[in-house]
């Protein structure tokens, strides 16, 4: 028997819907808190039953079509249930992959600066490393078993999330505001968390997944 998955993608405008593969849960998100994305996978990936879980944002497909050249070229970005499942087994398989020499900490550390620099020193009491990583997933981009998920959300996301708590230096502002281009998501952000620029603890958050898996000897592809 083929193995089952949950593939859920967020969405909070109707016009993203055209943009949601036909294979795909949808998760409509009404609201925004300063955990992004992760409060939600912090809330549905616990009570899914399928053997493997994904949960991604509406813009997948247009990632994929940026990742195109890791992905094997022309044509590899296109992403189907059976390709899915031919793939299997695996544990991870990251879906808008990066070059192998792609550096995720140091990245983000050039990309935010003083507020990235600040943040992750508060928060490697918590995660216990400080070494570049193997493996870059954003986004959350990313198809794991469910065994994994579940572990990585209930004792390693949500204890991070809480181990951020009030803690002001996660929730600096992140310099992204500089570098967004799009004014009607901008707009969206500053109405729904009622400040000027995103803070800093989202940018770590999607760079949890990575950290999580770093030395776990798991079998990763890309797909």
């Amino acid at each position: 028997m083929a193995a089952t998955i949950d593939f859920i993608q967020i969405y909070y405008n109707q016009s993203h819907k055209e943009f949601l593969y036909d294979f795909a849960k949808h998760y409509y998100s009404a609201g925004l808190t300063p955990y992004f994305e992760n409060a939600i996978i912090a809330g549905i990936v616990p009570t899914c039953e399928a053997d493997y879980i994904s949960v991604c944002s509406w813009r997948l497909k247009k990632k994929r079509g940026d990742s195109i050249h890791y992905l094997g070229g022309f044509g590899s970005d296109q992403l189907t249930m059976d390709k899915i499942q031919a793939a299997m087994p695996f544990d991870v398989a990251i879906l808008t992959p990066r070059s192998p020499q792609h550096q995720v900490l140091s990245m983000a550390a050039n990309w935010h600066g003083k507020a990235w620099t600040d943040a992750f020193d508060a928060l490697k009491p918590f995660i216990g490393t400080s070494k570049e990583l193997t493996h870059a997933i954003y986004e959350n981009h990313f198809i794991t078993k469910a065994e994994i998920y579940k572990d990585y959300v209930n004792n390693f996301l949500i204890p991070c999330i809480e181990f951020m708590g009030d803690n002001p230096v996660f929730f600096a502002d992140s310099g992204y505001l500089q570098k967004k281009r799009d004014q009607e998501e901008i707009a969206r952000v500053q109405k729904l968390l009622g400040r000027t620029d995103w803070p800093i603890l989202p940018f770590i958050l999607e760079r949890l997944f990575s950290i999580y898996i770093e030395g776990k000897n798991l079998n990763v592809t890309k797909l």
